[in-house]
This record gives C-alpha cells, sequence and structure tokens, in this order.
C-alpha cells in the first residue's frame, strides 16, 4: 500500500509487527463474552442483585473502548496490548474488589447503600466520557505509553477537554475506579486502591511533565500553570 492509499486508509497505518492478531482476537472475544454473559444475566434476572454483574459490564466496554478508540483516533500506535489487560496490578484490584462486595454482601449481610452507588455510577460514566474524550481529542498525540522523544506527529494539545484538564486521560482513569468502588460500595478496596493509583498518577504526571517541558519549553508551561489535573492534591 502506497503512502496516498495510507492516508485515504487511516486505519491501515498500524505496524502489523507490533499487532499479534491472534492476541486481539482472544481479548477481544473474552470481553464479549464477559460482556454478553453480563448483560444477559440482568435482563433474566428481576432482583436488585445486580452489581457485580455491572461491574464486569463496565470493566469489559472500559477495556474494549480502549482498543477500539486507539484504533479509530492513533492507529498507528495499536498494538496487541492497546486494551491495557495486562497489567498485573488491576487484576489484582479486581479480585480484591469482587472479593470484597462478596464477603460484605454473601457472608456478613451488609447490603448496598442505593445513594453511594447512584453517585458511583455517575462518576463512572463521567470518567469513562473523559478517558474516550481525552483519546478522541489528542488523537495521535496521545498513547498509552509516555514519549521520551518528541514524534513529528506529537503535538501539544490544549482544546477541547484539555482546556479544562491537563491529563484528561488519568483525571478519567483515576475517577472511573473511584466511582467503581462507590458503585459496589467497597469501602477497603476504594480507599487503599485509590490511594495506590493516587501515587501512581501523582510519579508519572511528574516524570511525563519532565519531557513536555522539554519538548514544548514555555508554551508547556504556561499551559501547565493555567489548567489542574482534576485529582486530588496533583498540582
Amino acid at each position: 500500500m502506497s503512502d496516498s492509499d495510507s492516508e485515504d486508509f487511516p486505519y491501515a497505518r498500524y505496524d502489523p509487527n507490533k499487532v499479534n492478531l491472534l492476541k486481539v482476537a482472544l481479548k477481544s472475544v473474552f470481553l464479549g463474552v464477559v460482556l454478553s454473559v453480563n448483560s444477559f444475566v440482568l435482563v433474566a434476572n428481576n432482583e436488585n442483585s445486580g452489581r457485580l454483574n455491572w461491574y464486569f459490564i463496565f470493566l469489559a466496554i472500559f477495556h474494549l473502548l480502549e482498543f477500539v478508540n486507539t484504533v479509530l483516533f492513533n492507529n498507528s500506535q495499536v498494538d496487541d496490548d492497546s486494551f491495557i489487560l495486562e497489567d498485573k496490578e488491576m487484576h489484582v484490584v479486581t479480585v480484591m474488589a469482587i472479593a470484597e462486595y462478596i464477603i460484605r454482601v454473601h457472608y456478613f449481610g451488609i447490603t448496598a447503600w442505593p445513594a453511594a452507588s447512584n453517585v458511583g455510577l455517575i462518576v463512572v460514566l463521567v470518567g469513562q466520557f473523559c478517558r474516550s474524550g481525552a483519546m478522541y481529542t489528542a488523537s495521535e498525540s496521545f498513547n498509552h505509553y509516555i514519549q521520551r522523544n518528541q514524534q513529528e506527529h506529537h503535538k501539544l494539545i490544549t482544546h477541547g477537554i484539555y482546556s479544562y484538564l491537563r491529563h484528561p486521560s488519568y483525571f478519567g482513569f483515576f475517577w472511573w475506579f473511584v466511582g467503581l468502588q462507590l458503585f459496589l460500595n467497597n469501602a477497603v478496596v476504594g480507599v487503599v486502591g485509590s490511594v495506590v493509583l493516587w501515587r501512581f498518577f501523582s510519579a508519572r504526571i511528574e516524570f511525563e511533565e519532565k519531557f513536555l517541558v522539554q519538548f514544548f519549553k514555555t508554551q508547556y508551561v504556561d499551559y501547565k500553570d493555567k489548567t489542574g489535573t482534576g485529582i486530588p492534591f496533583i498540582r
């Protein structure tokens, strides 16, 4: 395919050497099954006991959108881990969240607090919207990996959601997680997980912004002074 053909068909710009199609297929099928099975259970079950099913649905949608948004908005950076499904710490937290919910509800009989769950649902949706909105707005300047060398397509994005939040994808991820734990009414995982995630993003933002200042000089410094992160205590 020629360069002109690639411009006409932007979804064909990915590097096939970075994409294991078998992994992509298996992960897609797995997430599709999780989404379908839990959706079916919710439809078939009229009892108010489907929070775990919704939890799995939110997880599946999040990971599917990570891949789909990368394909749509930054196709050249697609790889078989664009689902971000291979983070072991995320899997540990997921298992802990499920365990806390099951132990609290089924062993101690502590039912959910509807008000917290409703707030959590709103926070989950806002977080997902901001995460996907950041990927859409930044387009080819968005990457799941911190860029240590400036690429030709890497531009400082200051419009759209980036005019309000300096790192809207991190904001979205952080509050999406908090919202999920509120939705399940998970106090322990909610607090501990939020602290761990906060420390991760605090260090990541500090590290990443050193390179952004190198890339964009005073332009980024001025932008940083005008915008916040939306994550508590991370300026």
